[in-house]
Parts: structure tokens; sequence; C-alpha cells
């Protein structure tokens, strides 16, 4: 585990970063700012969301899922105390309803203005949670779990973040209607799987967390942006993700 390791924030690929930005700021009521260059805003549980534009062109996925075509990665469900008002907003703002659906009354798979699949689920309390595919589900729950030292008690399938926020495994080996896993080519390369989504980790020890993120099976990119600042490194299951110095 890496200790005072945190939840930096999460950066959403897109082709319009503004536009993105302001639809989930209108949809959820979230501070629009700029953070580290990039259109953001604060979102629930102290999470900042980035939103970053490709640089090939962005390929939104494809939903339901169809061999050969771009995956989602990862996705994010949120929680409304109105669900039909919230659904309503959501198309209203330039959201699209998913042709598609898997699940009953009080949860509904949208596409936002990028194309990312989006869920809106009917709760008491607005939330976010966070939902990442993956080959094989337990195999990529505990390589977070003992990255990060995230409650496992929460449920078998997931964690439940230092800030409260529940991270999803869904695995191809759980889930039938998922097709077979791809993982992400980066750098990103025009006709491959594209990243979608990455966490941003603040550590205190750069040197420390990536040793240890490599003893836990992750493997450190052999293309590096972020100098002394930031390594990006592959989970267990392909994703990009990065630990960044604290300033």
């Amino acid at each position: 585990m890496i200790h005072n390791l945190t939840i930096g924030d999460l950066m959403i690929d897109c082709a319009n970063a503004e536009r993105a930005r302001d639809f989930y700021a209108d949809l959820m009521g979230w501070e629009k700012i700029i953070a580290y260059g990039c259109f953001a805003l604060k979102a629930d549980r102290g999470l900042t969301i980035l939103f970053a534009e490709t640089d090939i062109p962005y390929a939104p996925p494809v939903w339901p899922e169809e061999q050969g075509k771009q995956q989602k990665q990862m996705h994010l469900d949120f929680v409304v105390t109105d669900f039909q008002y919230g659904f309503e907003k959501a198309i209203r703002l330039g959201a699209t309803k998913a042709a598609v659906q898997y699940c009953g009354e009080g949860l509904v798979t949208m596409l936002d203005t990028e194309g990312h699949p989006f869920c809106l689920c009917k709760g008491t309390e607005s939330d976010i949670s966070m939902n990442i595919d993956c080959q094989t589900q337990k195999t990529l729950r505990e390589f977070y779990a003992g990255l990060t030292g995230w409650d496992q008690e929460f449920h078998w399938a997931a964690l439940l973040a230092d800030n409260g926020m529940v991270v999803c495994f869904q695995g191809c080996d759980q889930d039938a209607t998922m097709d077979e896993y791809i993982p992400p080519v980066w750098p990103e390369e025009p006709g491959k799987q594209q990243k979608q989504m990455h966490f941003n980790f603040q550590v205190n020890d750069l040197k420390f967390a990536v040793e240890e993120a490599v003893r836990l099976g992750a493997v450190k990119t052999a293309d590096q942006y972020g100098g002394d600042h930031f390594v990006t490194m592959l989970d267990t299951e392909g994703h990009p993700f990065c630990l960044c110095r604290r300033n």
C-alpha cells in the first residue's frame, strides 16, 4: 500500500473539452474551474474532473459494445434524487438515451455529448461512483486494493475510496453483457483502443510509489511526459493511470 495516496483527479477524454465540462456542470450543478490548464469541475466527494482533448482524433465508445469497436473502459454512475427530472434535464442538455437498456426502473444508461456512457440512478441522496471495465474482476480489484488501501469490506466487486466514492470493477468473467475486454493502447494510435478516462493519484514519495505499483503488478510506460512531476503507469488490465508528486 502507498501511504498518503489520494485521488488527485479523474481525466475524461473528449473531442470538445469545454462542451463536455459544461454538460456535466449543468447536469450536476458542479462548479466550473480551470485546473492544470484544463477545463475542469469540482464534483461531489471532493473529486476534481478534468476534460482533455486527445492528441489524435477522439473516438467515442460504441454502446452496446461490439467486437473490434471502441470500448468505454470506464463509466460514471450518478445518483439523483428526482430521477425523471434528472433524465429529462440530461436530454435537454444534449445527452441521448442508449438504445439498449439492461436495467429496470430506476436506472437508465445515457450517452453524454462526447459519446461516453453514464448511468442515472434513482436514490435518496445525490452521489457519484466509478465503474472500471476489465477482463478479470478479482485481479484488478486486488491490485487497486493493494495500491490504495481502500476499504475492501464494502462489496465483493467494489472498493470504497478514501473520499467515500465507490469504485466498482466490471469483469468479462462476471458480466455476460460484456464482450472480451480490450486494453487501451498508450501512447494513443489512430484506429486503436483509446483510454477514454483515467485516474491521477497524488503521492508524497513518487519514487517509492512507482516501485510499489510495479511490485503489485503495474508497468511503467515506455513513453513519459511528466518529468519529475508525474509518472504514467499501466495497471494489471492495461488501464493507464498517473502517480503525481504532491505539491
